[in-house]
């Protein structure tokens, strides 16, 4: 009798514990619907998103043609560059800044690794859109261990989105002061330093020369070697110092 009532027991504590765990888990998935980002994406419609194409949303379904227009010219030039086809993540693209603050917008556009692409009223340009994509196919082999430790120093995976995207764009002169600040970004949060010194249009067409000098040296056939390289896991750096000069 005494052991069957401390079965009980155990079976009630394990019942309790996994109601208050259960409760948890709904109650922050709630609380995290309710707050405006990037992981709204998951359930677009229920924010008044339209899918006018597999995995593209708007909230303007009307402006579908013109919409899918700057998708699939954007798409094509990703194609073109890499030679092969890139990820589809899931786009959002809002016309409306109330769209682009419900999912957390705070520029013309971003991707979540090769998962989603989410563009603001301003992004809506094959220039952004082919921007993103190129980020999203740099990263479609990245998981949450690469986070901390990224295949791609920053400088060249915002300057590689740059140069294929040729956007954003640059009037003046790119210094070699300017490329030298942008080549000590390594990682993801030291780009917004590099922003604040040099300018957003600066710091971005800085990094894109770096590439750009990459591809004139190695080709067009050596930057994609050094891509995929280090995409499966050789160091960025020894990778790029063994690139032959075509």
């Amino acid at each position: 009798m005494k052991s069957a009532g401390s079965a009980r027991r155990l079976q009630n504590i394990v019942s309790r514990f996994l109601s208050f765990l259960f409760n948890a888990v709904f109650a922050g998935l709630v609380a995290g619907a309710a707050l405006p980002g990037p992981h709204r994406v998951a359930i677009a419609e229920t924010f008044g998103l339209t899918e006018i194409a597999p995995r593209v949303w708007t909230d303007a379904p009307e402006q579908a043609p013109e919409l899918l227009v700057l998708v699939n010219s954007s798409r094509k030039r990703v194609i073109d560059f890499f030679g092969n086809i890139p990820p589809r993540p899931t786009l959002v693209l809002c016309t409306q800044h109330s769209c682009a603050r419900a999912f957390g917008i705070g520029g013309n556009g971003l991707s979540v690794a090769d998962l989603a692409i989410l563009a603001s009223p301003g992004g809506l340009s094959v220039g952004t859109l082919t921007h993103e994509m190129t980020h999203a196919r740099l990263h479609r082999s990245m998981g949450l261990r690469n986070i901390l430790n990224q295949p791609y120093p920053t400088w060249f995976d915002e300057g590689l989105a740059t140069h294929v995207a040729n956007h954003p764009r640059w009037s003046g002169r790119v210094t070699d002061l300017a490329r030298q600040r942008v080549r000590d970004v390594r990682h993801f949060w030291q780009w917004d330093d590099a922003h604040r010194e040099l300018g957003v249009g600066l710091s971005y067409r800085a990094a894109a020369a770096e590439v750009a000098a990459i591809e004139i040296k190695a080709g067009r056939a050596g930057l994609l070697d050094l891509i995929a390289r280090a995409e499966k896991g050789e160091d960025f750096d020894a990778a790029l110092s063994a690139l032959p000069e075509r």
